[in-house]
């Protein structure tokens, strides 16, 4: 096995292990109430508290415990009002009470945030979590609550079984519904919420409801249901964590699709187990298989080309068309072959921005035959767009391009821009650049580019002579003078060992 990548996704799988254990076991309890939405209504009354309290004064970051307290007392209230409208002879279905709270308490948790400096992303990293930063603690920590919940649910299985699966004969044999009910969203409460901000809701809602789905679908017995569910989790989190981290996706995404996939496979291979002929079952699968396909791939048949569009905004659209252009094309290089001709003419008449980037883009394409333009480009007058040309020559790092960029230091004007080109051409190897330098180290007007010139000269010529950029101009000329003698004297000892000083 890769070690990068088992070092990288070993704790986002233990912490999909862990919410795996308790939220199938859960869900087949959700299941059976027929309450499927609860974890995202008791999620987000969770997010609400949370919010609340950091609009009291308890923000979450520097107040973390206060935080889950708000959020599990909110959760708490979801129990207690999910609990107590749950009735025998229902005229309005209590999923429907489900769904009202939660868009309450979503339009709540908006309008509440509205009033916090940084509610958005508040909100946003409640509802979404993030299973690839999850670390040991918290998955430990998370593990030892589960495991007190599932207890506490082992020793009175009997009656969360019963609730769940025959209310009115539970009610009959003397149970308290509307407490076990209460104590029940309870727990779900506490277990969402803490899953909540590890995994987000998308996929803590998955991890509840499909695995139980199929386990629903293959057996009627408690014990098999928890067997096919933590079976089915296991090898969907398996899957999606290898999935995820070597098609570079976004793990929780990535597991939500596969549950999906899985859950589909799971339906077509109960119609044909429990089909009255197999050979029509088969059929039907291999029909819709195709018909499937067919949607799908008749689909791209449909897709828009953007190459026309690209071309034409490139050719006669507004600077701020040129742009999205330019980035549509940086999201899709296949698209480059076909612009490679409007190159030289945006790269000659374009505005500033547009020509800076494209500057970027024929760097990243490594397109060397654009170079004698650019080369033009460093005598540009426009300050920016010489800068950009320069990065760009360097960044192709030809030899050939050092002559240009000397000559173009041989008439700059400002002072950085004449250190960056001499720097550039002594990494390509021509120690030319060095009494452009010493120029700048002499009669430059700013201290800190007589300060780089100096850094520059050093990383390439080791003299051991010292220079003072902050002296006065009479000192500086004596210092430099010095170090003229000893370069001519001494030109053998050049290095075209790149700069350690970063450029500016």
């Amino acid at each position: 096995m890769d070690a990068v990548f088992f070092h990288s996704m070993l704790y986002p799988f233990l912490a999909c292990l862990v919410v795996t254990g308790i939220h199938v076991y859960l869900g087949i309890h959700v299941i059976e109430r027929k309450v499927i939405f609860v974890d995202l209504a008791l999620a987000t009354l969770a997010a609400f508290g949370v919010v609340w309290g950091a609009l009291l004064g308890w923000e979450s970051d520097a107040f973390p415990w206060a935080a889950k307290g708000f959020a599990l007392a909110f959760t708490f209230v979801g129990s207690a009002v999910f609990s107590m409208t749950r009735m025998k002879h229902e005229r309005v279905p209590h999923e429907a009470i489900i769904g009202i709270t939660y868009a309450v308490a979503l339009a709540a948790t908006m309008l509440a945030s509205a009033k916090l400096p940084h509610g958005a992303e508040e909100v946003h990293d409640l509802q979404a979590g993030s299973i690839l930063l999850v670390n040991g603690a918290t998955i430990v920590e998370t593990a030892i609550g589960y495991t007190l919940i599932g207890i506490f649910h082992y020793v009175f299985r009997a009656r969360f079984l019963a609730i769940s699966i025959d209310p009115a004969r539970a009610e009959a044999e003397g149970v308290n519904v509307r407490l076990w009910d209460f104590l029940f969203y309870v727990s779900l409460g506490f277990v969402v919420t803490r899953s909540v901000s590890i995994a987000g809701v998308l996929l803590v809602f998955s991890y509840l409801v499909i695995p139980a789905v199929v386990a629903v679908l293959f057996a009627e017995r408690i014990g098999v249901r928890l067997v096919i569910g933590w079976t089915v989790a296991t090898l969907v989190s398996a899957l999606g964590v290898w999935i995820s981290y070597y098609q570079d996706l976004p793990s929780g995404p990535v597991i939500v699709v596969c549950f999906g996939g899985f859950l589909a496979l799971a339906g077509v291979v109960h119609f044909w187990l429990h089909s009255s002929s197999r050979m029509s079952a088969s059929l039907r699968v291999a029909l819709g298989a195709v018909a499937f396909t067919a949607f799908f791939g008749g689909s791209l048949l449909l897709r828009r080309h953007e190459t026309v569009d690209v071309i034409r905004l490139l050719q006669t659209g507004a600077k701020s068309e040129r742009m999205i252009a330019l980035l549509t094309l940086e999201a899709q290089p296949e698209l480059w072959p076909e612009v490679r001709p409007l190159v030289p003419d945006l790269l000659a008449n374009a505005d500033v921005e547009v020509r800076s980037k494209l500057l970027d883009l024929v760097a990243e394409r490594h397109a060397l035959d654009f170079l004698p333009q650019i080369h033009g480009l460093l005598r540009t007058p426009n300050d920016l767009l010489r800068e950009q040309a320069l990065k760009t020559v360097r960044r192709l790092a030809q030899p050939a391009s050092a002559a240009p960029i000397l000559a173009a230091a041989a008439v700059e004007e400002d002072d950085d821009l004449k250190v960056e080109m001499a720097e550039a051409a002594l990494e390509l190897g021509d120690a030319s650049g060095v009494p452009f330098l010493l120029d700048v180290m002499e009669a430059g007007d700013a201290q800190q580019a007589r300060t780089d010139a100096f850094e520059h000269l050093r990383a390439h010529v080791d003299s051991g002579l010292p220079f003072h950029a902050e002296g006065d101009a009479t000192a500086r000329r004596a210092e430099v003078a010095a170090l003229r003698d000893w370069w001519r004297a001494h030109p053998s000892s050049f290095s075209a060992a790149p700069s350690a000083v970063p450029s500016r």
